[in-house]
């Protein structure tokens, strides 16, 4: 779906400008024309290039599903290429929608394969206040890579939330399923933060005004972006180490709990051994003296007892039976 937004020199909104007049608005002075292509680029190829001269390499980054954050300088329009956070993303999986931005002199030319929140919002807001339309398609972008990027914070709130469950799950249980949910979290946020970093290189040389193309005013907003970014990639780096430290924690109570479980068993075949080396004796089939005797049983398993008992007393005075 096509959607054009054009603003005239003296401020006023149109959005029924056809593909036909495009041409015409870009080349009228003070005019700012915006247009938004939602889902494949498919036949609309051809008229991105006749009408906004972009460059062929950047149509098919366009159209390629899994790219990472870039930009490139084409000398008469900038090309972006960003990652927001999709809707169904949770502290499982982390998912993102891909958007491309193309920023000219006097247009802005953004596309995306599936509907973008941060696009949706920017342009109710310039319904809202044409004025905003007015300043330029560089603060236009800017309100579209805001929106953003302020949809990261509330993903970031869910995956400490869920970290903070796995610390109280790791010493209260030592199933795999805790395992599998570290596993997953880390995952996710590897790949939040290998992209929000790779965004922040991005704002950074916007915001110090690398290309022609970005005025003062837009690069000192998109300065604000670039230090949003900073925060979350922050937040992602103290995630991710938490999350190794929960790890760690988990194997060690794990391994702790499993030596308590074998010393017991030790201590337990280390008392039985002495009384099977006393039954294994008197099982042997040799007569023996204390087989003619009247209280030859009671004497084995009297000697049994007072084997396993100093056996208990000894390992008591030791502490062996002390937890730890």
């Amino acid at each position: 779906m096509l959607t054009i937004v054009a603003c005239s020199a003296d401020g006023k909104l149109d959005e029924t400008v056809t593909k036909e007049r495009l041409p015409e608005l870009l080349k009228a002075p003070g005019g700012i024309v915006w247009v938004d292509l939602s889902g494949p680029i498919g036949d609309e190829a051809a008229f991105l290039k006749s009408t906004f001269h972009v460059h062929p390499l950047a149509i098919e980054d366009c159209e390629s599903r899994r790219h990472h954050p870039k930009i490139d300088d084409f000398g008469t329009h900038l090309f972006i290429l960003t990652h927001g956070v999709h809707p169904e993303s949770s502290a499982r999986e982390f998912k993102s929608r891909q958007l491309s931005a193309f920023l000219g002199q006097n247009f802005l030319l953004t596309c995306h394969r599936e509907a973008s929140r941060s696009v949706q919002a920017t342009l109710e807001s310039v319904r809202r206040n044409p004025r905003l339309m007015s300043e330029g398609p560089g603060m236009i972008l800017y309100r579209v890579l805001d929106y953003q990027v302020d949809l990261y914070l509330p993903l970031m709130e869910t995956l400490q939330r869920r970290i903070e469950e796995i610390e109280k799950e790791c010493l209260e249980a030592s199933t795999s399923a805790i395992l599998q949910d570290v596993f997953d979290l880390r995952k996710a946020l590897v790949r939040l933060r290998r992209f929000s970093g790779h965004q922040r290189e991005i704002l950074l040389r916007l915001s110090r005004r690398e290309f022609p193309l970005i005025d003062d005013k837009t690069a000192v907003y998109l300065r604000d972006v670039f230090d949003h970014l900073v925060r979350i990639t922050d937040l992602a780096d103290s995630s991710r180490e938490l999350v190794a430290g929960a790890l760690e924690a988990h194997l060690s109570i794990v391994s702790n709990r499993t030596n308590e479980i074998m010393r017991v068993l030790t201590v337990i075949t280390t008392l039985f051994i002495p009384l099977t080396f006393i039954a294994g004796i008197y099982g042997m089939n040799f007569d023996m003296p204390e087989f003619h005797w009247k209280f030859g049983y009671l004497f084995a398993y009297a000697l049994m007892v007072v084997v396993g008992v100093g056996m208990y007393l000894v390992f008591r005075r030791r502490g062996i039976f002390k937890r730890r």
